[in-house]
């Protein structure tokens, strides 16, 4: 088992993850990520606001992967 963090990137700043997660792989590390993202954008369209939500994946050897969305509405009728 490896230890991953999860530093969460939106418009107030950086949440940084100083505890960490013990998980058996970085594929679970990636679905961990996968879905606090969807959360995030589920917060955002309740709110009824658009954004960007980054989740930085990091073990003890650096960045592993980032996961990002947008939410964000485009006019096609003016």
């Amino acid at each position: 088992m490896a230890r991953f963090y999860f530093d969460f990137h939106d418009a107030n700043g950086i949440l940084r993850d100083d505890a960490g997660e013990e998980l058996p792989s970085a594929t679970i590390a990636r679905k961990e990520a996968l879905k606090t993202v969807g959360l995030a954008v589920k917060d955002l369209t309740y709110r009824h606001a658009e954004g960007r939500v980054v989740i930085e994946v990091r073990d003890g050897d650096g960045p592993v992967l980032r996961v990002l969305a947008v939410v964000e509405t485009t006019s096609l009728k003016e």
